[in-house]
């Protein structure tokens, strides 16, 4: 075989390779930059919640390429790629509603705390559950917290675990419709 023929036959098979991770490339998901819970839950209250309570539409809409949908209880969720076994939904209630199964709960509390501070939201705490909680063991926390999104008073019901019986984070973001925040004097402005 000639040096020229040779040098063909390469650049073909170099041609198909590329053509084929191309492929590949497209018929795969999104890579999953989250590989930890907290950022995959930082995703959710982002991208899922809080996008989606600004414009409407479907929490899938937003969090659609990180994510897959799959039915829980008859309804659908969205559960974002990585490892913390991140589900995010929307709640009955006109909120949203975010899950991890894995993952430090107190770390991923301030997660949340953190995510809506970087997106420009002050929370204010106003309700903290846990004297009343059965057990009194204190390794499970609730808490509520308001903030202001253009214009509008939403409350975070955060529920967060050190026990490993229970699910490390839960996180339920809703429109404060009956003023529970504005009666305690906060989030007004």
């Amino acid at each position: 075989m000639n040096l020229s023929r040779l040098v063909a036959v390469a650049s073909g098979l170099v041609a198909v390779a590329a053509a084929g991770i191309a492929f590949h490339a497209l018929a795969a998901p999104a890579p999953s930059p989250f590989g930890s819970a907290e950022s995959g839950v930082a995703f959710a209250v982002e991208n899922g919640c809080l996008t989606w309570l600004r414009e409407g539409g479907r929490v899938e809409d937003y969090v659609g390429r990180r994510a897959r949908t799959m039915q829980e209880a008859g309804k659908p969720v969205q559960k974002i790629y990585g490892g913390g076994r991140v589900t995010v939904r929307e709640d009955e209630s006109s909120g949203c509603y975010v899950r991890a199964e894995r993952g430090e709960g107190a770390k991923l509390r301030d997660t949340v705390i953190n995510t809506l501070a970087s997106a420009g939201m002050r929370t204010e705490a106003f309700a903290d559950y846990a004297p009343h909680l059965k057990g009194r063991d204190w390794s499970f926390v609730q808490e509520s917290h308001c903030f202001r999104m253009y214009g509008k008073v939403y409350v975070a019901l955060i529920s967060s675990s050190a026990n490993r019986t229970r699910t490390p984070l839960q996180v339920t973001i809703l429109p404060d419709t009956d003023g529970t925040a504005a009666k305690r004097g906060l989030c007004l402005s």
